[in-house]
Formats: structure tokens, sequence, C-alpha cells
């Protein structure tokens, strides 16, 4: 599995080495997984606006949100697609003193492991997820996100 970033918001554009970092931190967590899954996964670095549409046509939810992800059928060849909300993201950032460039990477992060089948429903899967994303991110000097109990 790959990502493939695509930018649909601008302002994402001044957050600089991020398309690097969220590459690099899918990479190292790919590397840990013993079968994920084929194909290219989108990223999709959009607005409050757009991840409101979303989330309202396929959840049910006229809100913007931090990530969305869409797994995609198994039978589809890819894993699927994440959106992540930019005026929500730096927000919840700001809000919790980390840089917006970690925040937005830790989230990618979470999306794309939601479409390896990780799950954070149950405390067990909870636990597991979180574990595998703290340590990941820890190689790249990004503070442990649930820390603070910032959870996406």
């Amino acid at each position: 599995m790959s990502v493939e970033i695509v930018i649909g918001h601008d302002a994402w554009r001044a957050a600089d080495g991020l398309e690097a970092l969220i590459t690099d931190v899918i990479a190292a967590a790919l590397a840990r997984m013993d079968d994920p899954r084929p194909g290219v996964a989108v990223i999709l670095l959009a607005d409050d606006a757009m991840v409101r549409d979303l989330n309202a046509r396929f959840r049910g939810k006229d809100r913007p949100t931090n990530v969305l992800s869409f797994p995609a059928p198994q039978s589809e060849g890819y894993p699927g697609d994440v959106a992540l909300a930019y005026q929500t993201c730096a927000r919840e950032a700001d809000e919790a003193g980390k840089t917006l460039v970690h925040h937005a990477a830790h989230l990618a992060l979470h999306g794309v492991l939601h479409l390896n089948g990780f799950d954070h429903q149950e405390d067990a899967a909870a636990r597991e997820m979180e574990t595998l994303e703290t340590a990941v991110l820890a190689g790249f000097a990004i503070p442990d996100p649930y820390a603070a109990q910032n959870t996406p």
C-alpha cells in the first residue's frame, strides 16, 4: 500500500513538510503490519465545507469532523480514501498546543489504519490501534497524541 496526497484546500500548502511527513509516517506504520491492503490510498487535504458535505452524505452527520475514512470493499483492489478538514484540524491543534503538521500526520495515520481494518470501538482494539499510532509517531518525534486524551 502507498498513499497519494491530494490538496483540496490551499491553506494546507502552508503546512511545511506535511506531505513528506504523512508519507513517511504511513510507510513506517505499514512496515509494522503483517498484511496491509494493496493499492494506493488517497489522502484528501480538504476544508471543513468539503468534509462536512462528505460527513452528511455518507454518515448522516451534517457537520465537519477532523478526519473521515472510507475503506473500499476488498474486491475493489485499493484500500480506500481519507479526508482531513483544514479548519477543524487547525483549531484542534491550536487548542491542544500541537503543531498542525504533527496533528494532521497523526490523523492521516489514524485514517489509514481504519482502511486497514483497525478500529477503536472496543477497548482492546482501541489499545492496539493507539499503541501502534504512538509507537510510529514517536519514531518521528511526534508526542503521544493520546497523552492528554485528545483523540480523533
